[in-house]
């Protein structure tokens, strides 16, 4: 195979890849054998054989190779049938199919004409410890005539380990040869050096572009970072679907990180290979490969190793940087990241709130603090770093993880973000989960650092669990409550918790109220009549903390449980409505298994037109049919945990702006219909692992946002 490279106008052939075992049929047919054909007979130095039956095997004579990751099936060969052919290898004759396998093979795309035709099929079979046998399969079940002139082995990318720093453009810098393609080679395809890089010709689904040999150890150097120009594709929403693979030595298995390429722009990616479920070793080589099955054609700008995420301007987002991984399904972004803001040099613009006729409640979780270590920042810079907020902290090294930084959740200068862009987009209510704790002398604890946020970062209080204030500057622009998120170790009730509530949270000016009542929401019923003692008990507490509110001039409290499923227990202890977290699987699932290291876990897969939008409006009838207008309708944009690694996640997929729009507007109509309070409450702002966030995003920029605005807030001519 030929490869010219074309150098500033000048054509330099690239090196002839390494003839490792040849078939040259015009010697005659040299022990090929033919299963389901004509008997094997040479004309004019071919080897010529017809279909007679299904199942058509043409198998090569034992012989003995070592095989590498380089290596290339090729065949010259014509056929009156167009169809698919596959290859298979064998390293043993033992088996029930003699050492063939579904595992072992490769497809190839046959056409039909006169004219010969050389197709190539890289098997990626270093695995095996030796091969000895191949076998080609014409179109399965077509009849036919064809005519074989040569089958060879070719071994492409020999030669010395070289660093994994390559720059592809006239005159730059870079491992292998002074120019062009710098070793690389496409065993399947073609390459071709032009003044902006290397051009990348792929024509089917299995061929690749490979690295030369190389001197890698992913665990100092866990990222590649590709600069590519993808082809433009009018398919999958713009972007074109690739993998970026790496073997284990010079002859391991190979393991593989799906990412998208960004159609028909230049993109700087980076990708991770550190952490793939059993990786182990140096890095042999690397392979990239487009995914969706089209004959496609690349540019490669540069491909590198490095410690972690590069662009240059990383921290702001540079345009086109994107993150991938292969521990989950795909999920939607935008084409490219829009620019991250530095906290210590931005402030929010002045606020031009978007009103509603509605009470647009967000969930808000806020324990994105140093010591939230196991489903924290570090894990989503880990396992899903392009779900990055828009907002970080360039001067705090303690929220730096996986190269890339974050912010705490309880800077003041994040939360004025946080409630400039929910103002700005008719959201109007925080709601903030809250985790109290118990102190050895059964005491209630408020130095949680989950609470740091509403405290601190709100309420503006100077540490965590400090006196109460009497007011906060969001006074007039953003109304807040509490759910007392009561799951363990948080469910414990401590002698000060209620009077905790009630001096402060209660008495801001602004804390929320319903028909006049502060509104307090408990995660779970179930809990609080346990840790209580008791319904009785239960039902006292909730006496204790109206009464105590009562004494404080507030109009007593209302009390809304999470979960609305047991009406007659909630009754009985004087809960005086209900809502919602989030509503997944409550329109049918699948479920499927996924291996993380050496544990499998399973994914509650449902879709998010077709099954969570009806589940949500089934749930909501059945609770308004209950509790009427004491429902306080709750709706879920997206949830995706597959990061967190749990033994059961909860994936939505095909969500989107455009489908939480239609689940919106559901909720309108229904709210109407149903004659309810004009409450909607959306999970979440920032649940980063579990895949639920509203907070502007690397993936989303303020899309979602731009939903709820679009559908809860009144036009621009009636503010």
């Amino acid at each position: 195979m030929l490869v010219l490279l074309a150098l500033g106008g000048m054509a330099v052939a690239a090196p002839e890849p390494a003839v490792v075992q040849e078939w040259s049929f015009e010697k005659g047919v040299q022990d090929w054998a033919g299963i389901n054909t004509t008997p094997l007979e040479v004309r004019e130095g071919a080897l010529v054989f017809e279909v007679t039956g299904k199942d058509v095997q043409l198998i090569s004579p034992t012989f003995d190779l070592k095989p590498q990751v380089g290596d290339c099936l090729e065949i010259r060969i014509k056929s009156t049938t167009e169809g698919t052919a596959e290859w298979f290898w064998r390293a043993t004759t033992e088996g029930p199919y003699g050492g063939f396998s579904g595992e072992m093979r490769r497809q190839v795309h046959i056409a039909a004409g006169d004219d010969w035709q050389v197709l190539h099929s890289q098997p990626l079979w270093q695995e095996c410890e030796r091969i000895i046998t191949v076998r080609f399969d014409p179109p399965e079940g077509l009849p036919g005539t064809y005519a074989v002139a040569s089958v060879r082995v070719l071994r492409f990318g020999e030669g010395e380990p070289v660093a994994a720093r390559f720059d592809f453009a006239a005159g730059g810098e870079g491992a292998g040869s002074a120019a062009g393609d710098r070793g690389w080679t496409a065993p399947a395809g073609d390459v071709a050096a032009v003044e902006e890089g290397l051009r990348v010709t792929l024509p089917t689904a299995e061929a690749r572009v490979m690295s030369p040999p190389l001197t890698l150890d992913a665990e100092g150097s866990p990222y590649v970072v590709l600069e590519a120009t993808a082809p433009a594709s009018p398919a999958w929403d713009g972007r074109v679907p690739a993998a970026l693979e790496f073997t284990a030595g010079q002859t391991g298995k190979v393991y593989s990180r799906p990412f998208w390429l960004a159609a028909g722009r230049r993109g700087t990616y980076n990708l991770r290979m550190a952490g793939v479920p059993g990786w182990e070793g140096p890095v042999g080589r690397l392979l990239l490969r487009l995914t969706h099955g089209l004959p496609s054609e690349l540019t490669l700008h540069a491909v590198r190793a490095a410690g972690g995420p590069e662009s240059p301007d990383l921290a702001a987002g540079a345009t086109g940087l994107e993150f991938q991984t292969g521990q989950w399904r795909r999920e939607w972004r935008l084409p490219s990241a829009p620019r991250r803001t530095d906290l210590t040099a931005e402030r929010p613009p002045e606020t031009h709130p978007v009103e509603s006729d509605y009470t647009v409640a967000m969930w808000y979780f806020a324990a994105w603090e140093p010591e939230y270590t196991w489903d924290g920042w570090k894990q989503v810079g880990e396992r899903s770093p392009w779900r990055l907020p828009l907002l970080y902290d360039p001067s705090d090294e303690a929220m730096r993880f996986n190269g890339i930084q974050f912010y705490r959740s309880s800077d003041p200068r994040a939360v004025d973000w946080h409630v400039h862009w929910m103002r700005e987009h008719a959201i109007n209510l925080m709601l903030w989960d809250w985790y109290p704790m118990l102190g050895e002398d059964g005491a209630f604890k408020p130095d949680f650092f989950g609470n740091r946020a509403l405290e601190v970062g709100f309420l503006g209080k100077s540490e965590l669990g400090g006196p109460a204030v009497e007011t906060n500057r969001f006074v007039g622009k953003m109304d807040f409550a509490v759910m007392w998120t009561n799951h363990g170790p948080h469910d414990r009730i401590g002698r000060g918790l209620v009077e905790y509530l009630v001096e402060h949270f209660f008495s801001q000016p602004n804390y929320y109220r319903v028909d006049g009542k502060p509104l307090l929401v408990v995660w779970s019923v179930p809990d609080l009549v346990k840790q209580a003692g008791g319904e009785d008990k239960a039902r006292e507490v909730l006496e204790e903390l109206r009464a105590l509110a009562g004494e404080q001039g507030h109009a007593g409290v209302y009390v809304a449980a999470v979960n609305g499923a047991q009406a007659e227990l909630l009754r009985r202890i004087g809960i005086d409505g209900v809502t919602g977290y989030h509503y997944a699987a409550s329109g049918g699932h699948r479920v499927e298994s996924r291996q993380i290291g050496d544990r499998t876990v399973q994914d509650l897969i449902e879709d998010y037109p077709t099954q969570s939008i009806p589940g949500h409006v089934s749930t909501w009838s059945g609770l308004a049919d209950t509790y009427g207008r004491d429902y306080l309708l709750a709706t879920s944009p997206m949830q995706n945990w597959e990061p967190t690694f749990r033994g059961t996640n909860i994936v939505m997929q095909n969500h989107s702006p455009d489908a939480y729009r239609e689940m919106l507007s559901r909720a309108k109509a229904f709210i109407e219909e149903r004659g309810l309070r004009r409450f909607v409450a959306i999970e979440a702002w920032n649940e980063w692992l579990e895949g639920s966030y509203m907070e502007p995003s690397t993936q989303w920029g303020l899309s979602y946002l731009e939903a709820v605005r679009d559908m809860l807030g009144k036009p621009a001519g009636e503010q």
